[in-house]
């Protein structure tokens, strides 16, 4: 066969492929991560850059008489975005540039919103970018779509249709969905049934087309969506420079041992949107094969890769839950090679089908355990058997659940998990996961004391550790030495021992930690948000940490006394308060250099005589955000409340009248 043949026929059997994937992915079961899909699609680009299929976006739609929702056209194509690789960035920026618009590009499920005189028409997916189903029906009962905005505004509106993970796992998880997206995908496309889940989907708005109103800028169009119309806008950062857009990148990226603002989010995405700000030079631009030139996907990097299951070990982790681990033959992933990676539970094994010497897809997500996604191709080995015993101590197994747990409350293979407890508590800086299990393996922690051990000449020979990381890790261990009352308490690893728990102890004058060991379980039973059950628990747990807690206060690490409101600070701003914060936290500790976290501003709101809550209810005080016009869930909910909505330069003022600071 010649190659132009051989190249016809890869073209012919790729856009097969490709209409298939798409399919699947917008109305059914996605056989493939987007970074495979991507790969199809630049394979296509390269073998035939006229192929009909790229300009095709979204999925056909499927007749209405087969999944019975009517069509209807788009008054304006919805078309998708290009993905411009890195050594073109440059070039098309200078043509889009100067200012930009970043969004968040969230993995959901399109959806364009109609709207005569403020009252909704109907809601329509993206489909083939042209024609979409009509599933205004689904719609009306999203938790954030309004049927009557607060505007006499007639046009259309645009956003992505977002499930977060929480709610998926609260509401969604135990009813047979399979993940967030797909769970979205149902529930917009869903014909009958009940429809008491919408509640819980939301829109996160991006765009607007008014047939009234000519708009000179994104930044216009984003202030009308949120401020005009009232409807909650997809996270957007205005007016930035493409060094300012490259720097959002990042920051969301991460690094190696610095895990991005992706990965604290409570939902999917993929990457950024980055569009020209102005609108003349976004006409000026226009659009080519269904694609906007003056719009562009900033996708994150693949970060999965398909490898060979050798074997599967059982691991004792944190909260004594005996975890499946993947061990791999070494893949190199998101610059990483990776040996590792977790199978969650032995429910996750069976549902995934999953047999030793399969060639299985693995991703990895920052400075995470990379995780096994799914089968590629099964070999027909033996299946993985979870254990009758601990693999430790060989105490026989108990359930909870879909976990399997240790119960010996002496088993010596907790140390991991009572590590790991401390130093996420401790908020020690640069020890990951991966670096405790390296330092258990050396030998150099076997417990959270044995971190205060440490010093640079110990951690040098680790490999990829070097002399600037060893120094960075003892200072961040050091730093800890004279923690808070509460959260000493809350990183002795007792079950339902919270930090908040802690707190509703020092609120009632146990402040101290000798006051806290000489609770007896029926004076811990008698303090507000105590029970009986709770009070043995907690009394129960401190008796095993005995020790533990002794060998800490020898070796100098010693709580706080948790400190009372000062005479100036009883009568302060804060005083007798409560805040709760909510979003990315901006502000900069002049101090370290870094972001406060979300801890250290509600170890301030305490010092000062307040109170941190971590939920808008009734009686709150105060709802901290970076932008106080945000239309967030919990920004709308303070307002029909009654709670005041201030920005972080405000509460940091309130901090600076409380405590004399000037940070």
């Amino acid at each position: 066969m010649s190659a132009d043949r051989k190249r016809s026929r890869r073209v012919k059997d790729l856009e097969k492929e490709i209409r298939r994937h798409r399919e699947l992915y917008y109305n059914r079961q996605p056989e493939i991560s987007d970074a495979e899909f991507d790969a199809l699609v630049d394979e296509l680009k390269a073998a035939d850059p006229e192929s009909p299929v790229l300009a095709e976006v979204g999925a056909p739609v499927v007749a209405a008489e087969t999944v019975g929702l009517p069509t209807k056209r788009h008054k304006i194509p919805m078309g998708s975005l290009e993905k411009i690789p890195e050594d073109r960035l440059d070039a098309w920026a200078r043509k889009a540039g100067p200012l930009f618009l970043v969004q968040e590009k969230y993995d959901g499920i399109s959806l364009e919103i109609e709207y005569e005189s403020g009252r909704m028409v109907d809601a329509i997916t993206r489909g083939d970018g042209f024609v979409g189903e009509v599933v205004t029906h689904n719609a009306v009962a999203f938790r954030n779509v309004q049927n009557k905005l607060e505007a006499r505004f007639t046009g259309s509106v645009r956003g992505e249709v977002i499930l977060r993970r929480s709610v998926f796992e609260k509401e969604f998880a135990g009813r047979g969905f399979a993940n967030p997206r797909n769970t979205v995908s149902g529930m917009v496309r869903k014909k009958h049934g009940d429809r008491t889940l919408n509640r819980h989907i939301e829109v996160c708005f991006y765009d607007v087309v008014s047939e009234e109103r000519r708009f000179e800028t994104e930044r216009e169009k984003m202030e009308f969506l949120r401020d005009r119309l009232g409807l909650q806008l997809a996270v957007s950062y205005f007016d930035q420079s493409f060094d300012q857009v490259r720097a959002v990148y990042r920051e969301y990226l991460g690094s190696e041992g610095q895990p991005g603002r992706r990965l604290t989010l409570d939902y999917d995405i993929d990457g950024l949107v980055v569009r020209a700000d102005s609108i003349a030079v976004q006409e000026k631009l226009g659009v080519v094969q269904n694609r906007p030139r003056f719009a562009m996907a900033y996708k994150f990097p693949s970060e999965g890769k398909v490898t060979t299951l050798r074997r599967v070990d059982w691991s004792l982790g944190i909260g004594s839950r005996i975890t499946p681990v993947a061990r791999l033959e070494p893949v190199h992933i998101a610059g990483v090679t990776v040996s590792n990676a977790t199978l969650h539970n032995a429910d996750a094994i069976r549902d995934l089908g999953i047999r030793i010497g399969d060639r299985v897809y693995v991703e990895r997500r920052g400075d995470v355990i990379p995780q096994v996604v799914r089968v590629v191709e099964s070999r027909g080995g033996k299946r993985p058997a979870p254990p009758a015993n601990c693999p430790t101590c060989g105490e026989r197994v108990a359930t909870e659940g879909k976990f399997l747990l240790c119960p010996n409350p002496d088993c010596p293979g907790k140390s991991y998990g009572d590590i790991y407890k401390w130093i996420r508590e401790m908020e020690i800086d640069s020890l990951g996961e991966k670096w405790i299990r390296i330092l258990i393996e050396k030998g150099l922690v076997r417990d959270p004391i044995d971190l205060y051990s440490l010093d640079v000449d110990s951690l040098v020979p680790l490999e990829r550790m070097g002399t600037t990381l060893a120094s960075k890790l003892v200072q961040n261990i050091e730093a800890t030495r004279n923690p808070p009352l509460d959260r000493f308490l809350a990183a002795l690893n007792i079950p339902a021992f919270s930090r908040q728990r802690a707190q509703m102890l020092i609120d009632a004058s146990i402040d101290s930690l000798d006051k806290v060991l000489a609770l007896e379980p029926e004076e811990i039973a008698e303090i507000k948000g105590f029970g009986e059950i709770l009070a043995e628990a907690i009394s129960s747990g401190l008796r095993r940490r005995r020790d533990r807690i002794e060998r800490l206060i020898e070796a100098g690490i010693e709580p706080q006394r948790a400190r009372r409101p000062s005479a100036g600070s009883a009568r302060g701003p804060i005083a007798g308060k409560s805040f709760c914060f909510t979003g990315a936290v901006e502000r900069i500790d002049e101090e370290t250099g870094k972001r406060y976290t979300r801890k250290q501003l509600q170890d301030l709101v305490v010092e000062c005589g307040g109170r941190a809550a971590s939920a808008v209810t009734g009686g709150l005080d105060y709802l901290v955000m970076a932008d106080p016009r945000s239309t967030s869930t919990k920004a709308r909910k303070a307002r029909e409340l009654g709670t005041k909505i201030i920005s972080e330069e405000q509460f940091f003022e309130m901090v600076r009248q409380a405590s004399g600071r000037t940070g």
